[in-house]
């Protein structure tokens, strides 16, 4: 496979041409500014980031977080992500969610997740795989948080019947709900650069608003463990480079996924104040209010005005 067509290169500028389709590339470093040249202004601006995100952002390296760890800061702020038993928050205002993600050979990742206050805590884990589905659903019902869950958000597939059923195929959320787990929801599984921004932004610096009861051990090591995905150079050269997490041993990662893109948005409801507001919302809504023609009250009819009325005389 022939290397790309050098046409121009300066200090911070290449341009080349893609011997396969043939469109022309162009590389803008920002060393193409004389004043972004100095080792003062990139240390500046690589502050917060890992020397892998620094080369990809600063250097147009895209390879350079392949094989490299999704969430170091797991390690840079180990001891205000982890929180030891002795450290448990009280959380007796907290709305409790799960996740869960299935495995037959390979583990089934069930976790209790706490929302207060802005804060997202990972209390409780039940990891193994699931070779009875009735004895699995009897741990996740003993778990001591199952009756607060608002709901379990779990992967898609969950939903669509099983191919290895002989005759009627089922669904595995059929046969949770027969087990008693009936407050399965389908999970958002198609967003992962989202969840990956979630997390950074919740690790973001030591006041962490993620944390990770130490009794959740096999989330903590998949936390620890995850990495990016490595590309081949002739896969780079055809398509652009996706940071993606290594499809293996991220089981609890999923079903993190799952339930932290499900959680509802919060926000504050809008009060509409200005007449030209009211009206279009009275029109989207289909409602027949006016603010510029007042409702007149409708008065109460009775035998002595209705028959007033059918003589003319209102």
């Amino acid at each position: 496979m022939s290397a790309p067509e050098l046409l121009f290169q300066s200090t911070g500028l290449k341009i080349v041409r893609n011997p396969i389709n043939q469109f022309i590339v162009c590389t803008l470093h920002h060393t193409a500014d004389p004043n972004k040249r100095s080792e003062e202004w990139r240390r500046e601006a690589a502050a917060g980031l890992t020397p892998e995100q620094a080369a990809r952002e600063l250097d147009i390296d895209y390879t350079a977080v392949m094989g490299a760890k999704v969430f170091p800061e797991i390690t840079n702020y180990r001891t205000h992500i982890v929180l030891e038993e002795k450290d448990y928050p009280f959380l007796g205002d907290a709305k409790y969610y799960g996740g869960l993600d299935y495995g037959l050979r390979n583990p089934s990742s069930f976790h209790v997740y706490a929302v207060v206050d802005g804060m997202v805590f990972s209390v409780w884990e039940l990891f193994k795989p699931c070779h009875n589905i009735a004895d699995f659903c009897a741990e996740m019902r003993a778990c001591p948080y199952f009756n607060k869950l608002k709901y379990i958000a779990a992967d898609p597939s969950f939903w669509a019947p099983r191919a290895a059923d002989i005759g009627d195929p089922t669904s595995l959320y059929k046969l949770f709900w027969q087990c008693g787990i009936r407050n399965l929801i389908k999970g958002i599984n198609n967003q992962e650069d989202t969840w990956l921004t979630m997390m950074r932004e919740h690790w973001a610096s030591e006041d962490v608003t993620f944390k990770i009861f130490e009794r959740c051990p096999n989330q903590i090591r998949e936390f620890e463990t995850a990495i990016f995905v490595n590309q081949s150079e002739r896969q780079l050269l055809t398509t652009a480079y996706n940071e993606k997490v290594q499809d293996k041993d991220n089981h609890s990662l999923d079903d993190c996924k799952y339930l932290m893109l499900s959680l509802p948005k919060t926000g504050t409801a809008s009060v509409l104040t200005q007449q030209d507001q009211i009206m279009r919302w009275a029109v989207s809504t289909g409602s027949n209010y006016n603010p510029y023609k007042p409702n007149r009250p409708t008065p109460i009819q009775n035998g002595a005005s209705e028959g007033v009325r059918r003589r003319g005389y209102q």
